[in-house]
């Protein structure tokens, strides 16, 4: 990202935000790939057992509200470029308010799966 002395303040808050987009994209795909190495590091700690049926139901239900989110930051993400094009405030707090929500939806997310995590970690060590 490239700040230039001309940039006005509302330039640099949408370059930062463009950049924060992006990473909530990477985080996103990442726990949709960590939801199922979770789940397989915990299927061969049980050995012969299978995953208790609460837990595998409630990591899918996760991944799907994930990929959700997913599904609606990566096209936000790709139009947030249009924001430049922005030549008064109304657009520009289009843009705002709409990455405002997607920011809540995403921390939520976020933090919903780091507690299911954390009873998946307890869960398993509860099992040794």
């Amino acid at each position: 990202m490239t700040l230039n002395n001309h940039d006005s303040d509302i330039d640099v808050v949408h370059k930062y935000n463009h950049v924060e987009l992006k990473g909530w994209v990477d985080q996103l795909q990442y726990i949709d790939r960590e939801i199922d190495n979770l789940l397989s590091l915990y299927a061969n700690s049980l050995g012969e057992k299978s995953i208790p049926a609460g837990i595998q139901e409630l990591f899918s239900e996760r991944k799907k509200l994930n990929k959700e989110l997913y599904e609606k930051v990566l096209p936000y993400s790709i139009t947030y470029t249009n924001v430049a094009e922005c030549d008064d405030i109304q657009c520009d707090m289009a843009y705002l308010g709409e990455y405002d929500r997607l920011r809540e939806n995403y921390k939520d997310n976020l933090e919903a799966y780091q507690q299911l995590k954390d009873k998946l970690f307890e869960e398993a060590l509860r099992k040794e």
